[in-house]
């Protein structure tokens, strides 16, 4: 009789798990993370420098370029002013001159219906004017440095406006001087109505004609006058009238 395992088929046995507990020590650790980081190849970092400091000023700080000006022009004194008029008029050879306008000469300078030689507004103002006293100012009607309007007349309903009356002008006195004409007390003065500064007065055209002045002619104003000075309790020199020397440019 056979015996009974030989028939029988092997038992079969269930594996139980098993749990496995690590031991974590914290230099071990340290120790593989090392090898793990040298093990890994190496990655190429870019080196950028630091930027230098820059050495500039800032725009913002910069002062804006400045307009050029042209130079005033210099104007050059007659060669025979001092050595010749001078003398002639008995005024001091130092006495300061100066340099009024250039002007053109123009049929009305000439026109016997005008009577009158303009002068430059703008040379009156910024080179006559400060020569004179407030009595010279006055006087030429060149108190303020705008001339006033006149005021309008009103008009009447079915009559015709009036005509204003030009103002009598009396005018500051001045001696011009021309080569050719010599001296001659005129006056100057502004009008009103147009505040144009003007030379005028009895024997004008006489001058003018003596001049030898044509249309187009270019010619110099020049100012001068001789102020009291006192020394010691004297008068050196007194206060002598306003010359006004006209003189063509080209004959200088």
């Amino acid at each position: 009789m056979a015996s009974n395992d030989a028939g029988c088929k092997p038992r079969c046995t269930q594996e139980q798990p098993t749990t496995t507990l690590s031991l974590y020590v914290p230099s071990a650790a340290d120790q593989q993370r090392l090898a793990n980081d040298e093990a890994m190849p190496l990655t190429m970092v870019p080196f950028v420098p630091s930027p230098q400091p820059i050495n500039a000023v800032p725009l913002s700080a910069v002062a804006p370029k400045k307009a050029k000006i042209a130079p005033a022009v210099v104007h050059a004194e007659p060669p025979w002013l001092r050595s010749g008029l001078l003398p002639h008029l008995r005024l001091r050879f130092d006495l300061p001159v100066h340099f009024i306008a250039e002007k053109t000469v123009t049929g009305t300078d000439l026109d016997g219906h005008q009577n009158r030689f303009r002068l430059p507004s703008d040379g009156v103002m910024r080179n006559l004017r400060p020569m004179l006293s407030p009595l010279e100012r006055k006087a030429a009607s060149l108190l303020n440095e705008e001339c006033p309007r006149p005021p309008k007349l009103p008009k009447v309903p079915g009559e015709k406006r009036a005509k204003r009356q030009g103002k009598k002008h009396g005018g500051l006195p001045v001696l011009v001087v021309e080569p050719c004409a010599g001296i001659r007390e005129l006056q100057l003065s502004r009008w009103d109505s147009s505040a144009g500064t003007v030379i005028k007065g009895e024997g004008y055209m006489n001058f003018i004609n003596n001049c030898g002045f044509k249309v187009g002619d270019v010619v110099e104003i020049w100012a001068f006058k001789e102020t009291c000075f006192r020394l010691f309790g004297e008068d050196l020199c007194h206060d002598s009238p306003l010359y006004l020397l006209i003189t063509k440019k080209q004959c200088r």
